[in-house]
C-alpha cells in the first residue's frame, strides 16, 4: 500500500485532530528557508497570540508539479489566503502566461480581507512541487472582534480601508483622507479614451487583481514594461532619476502605460505604493490578444496616447 504525502496532508482538513502529529515529522517546515507567517505583508504588525492562532487553525496543501491551484472563474475556498511556503506556481489569463510567483507570496488576499472581488479568468499552475499553507478567514474575524488586540490591528484595519476606498488611517487611527476608489479604472481610463466601447469592454476580463502594501516597489526605471497597472484604490508615489518632485497619484490613474505600448523602451519612472494599493494589471500580450480582434483599435489607441500614427507594438 502506498500513501502518497499529498492526500495525507490534504486529510488533514477532514480530520484536524491529526495535524500536529503530521506535521510535526515534516522537519523542514522549521527550516530558516521556509517563510515566517508573521513577514507576510498582509499580517504586518497583527500580534503574535494571533499569528499563532492562524497557523494552529491552518490547514496544508500540498500540489504536485502540473496541479491546477486554482482555475479560471474560481476563487480560493471560503475565501482563505494560500500562503507559499515551498515552490512556484504559474499565472496565466485565458492560458497566455503573465507571471510567477514563489516562497513568500500569498494567493487570494483580497477576498481575505472582505474586498468584492469576483473571481477573474486568472489560472494558477503549480510548475513545481508546492507546500501551501490554507488560512482562515475566520480567525481574522475573531482577532478583530477581540478587545484588546485593537490598538495592534490599526495598520490591518487601515489596509482594508484603503483598498475599499475608505479613509486613510494614521499610527493612532484617525483619519488623514480617503483613498479614491475606482472599480471602473480600467473602462474609465484616459489609455481607452479613444477606442470604442466594445473593444473596452473586453479588456477589465483580461486583468488580474493585485495588492500592493505600502513603500513597495510596483515597477522600476528602466524595468520592461509587460503590465500596465490601473489603479482601484490607493496612492501610488512616481520617482524619477533628475526630477526633483515626485508625482502622487490615485484611484483612477494609469501607470505604465507608455512602456505597455512600447511607446518608450523602459519604464520611465520607479512606482512605489504610498499606502495600500489596489491594482488590476494587463499583460501586453493579453492587450495583443484584445487588439487582433479589432484591427482599427490600435490606431485609435496609439493615436489617444501620442496623436496619432506609428504602431502600438512596434
Amino acid at each position: 500500500m502506498v500513501l502518497y504525502r499529498h492526500a495525507l496532508l490534504n486529510a488533514i482538513v477532514a480530520h484536524p485532530q491529526a495535524r500536529e502529529a503530521v506535521l510535526d515529522n515534516e522537519t523542514w517546515r522549521a527550516e530558516e528557508s521556509v517563510p515566517k507567517l508573521g513577514k507576510l505583508n498582509v499580517f504586518e504588525s497583527v500580534p503574535e497570540a494571533v499569528i499563532k492562532r492562524l497557523e494552529k487553525e491552518s490547514s496544508p496543501r500540498y500540489f504536485k508539479a502540473g496541479s491546477i491551484i486554482l482555475g479560471a472563474g474560481q476563487a480560493v475556498e471560503d475565501d482563505h489566503v494560500f500562503f507559499i511556503l515551498r515552490g512556484e506556481v504559474r499565472i496565466s489569463v485565458l492560458g497566455i502566461p503573465t507571471r510567477t510567483m514563489g516562497v513568500g507570496a500569498s494567493i487570494g488576499v483580497h477576498r481575505f480581507l472582505g474586498l468584492d472581488c469576483p473571481p477573474g479568468q486568472m489560472e494558477i499552475v503549480a510548475t513545481s512541487p508546492c507546500d501551501v499553507m490554507a488560512l482562515k478567514r475566520e480567525t481574522m474575524q475573531w482577532a478583530l472582534e477581540e478587545e484588546r488586540f485593537e490598538d495592534d490591528l490599526i495598520p490591518y484595519k487601515n489596509g482594508k480601508s484603503i483598498l475599499s476606498g475608505g479613509q486613510i488611517l494614521d499610527a493612532f487611527g484617525f483619519p488623514i483622507g480617503s483613498a479614491k476608489f475606482v472599480p471602473t479604472c480600467v473602462e474609465e481610463s484616459e489609455v481607452f479614451g479613444a477606442c470604442s466601447r466594445e473593444f473596452v469592454a473586453q479588456i477589465p476580463k483580461l486583468v488580474e487583481e493585485v495588492a500592493f502594501w505600502p513603500k513597495e516597489v510596483i515597477y522600476r526605471q528602466a524595468d520592461v514594461g509587460d503590465f500596465m497597472y490601473f489603479i482601484k484604490a490607493g496612492r501610488v508615489r512616481l520617482e524619477a532619476m533628475g526630477r526633483k518632485q515626485h508625482e502622487t497619484v490615485g484611484g483612477g490613474a494609469t501607470i505604465g502605460d507608455m512602456a505597455c505600448l512600447d511607446q518608450v523602451p523602459n519604464h520611465v519612472e520607479t512606482a512605489i505604493a504610498e499606502t495600500h494599493v489596489w491594482v488590476r494589471i494587463l499583460h501586453k500580450k493579453l492587450l495583443r490578444r484584445a487588439l487582433s480582434s479589432f484591427p482599427e483599435e490600435e490606431r485609435r489607441l496609439m493615436g489617444s496616447k501620442a496623436g496619432g500614427g506609428g504602431n502600438v507594438f512596434g
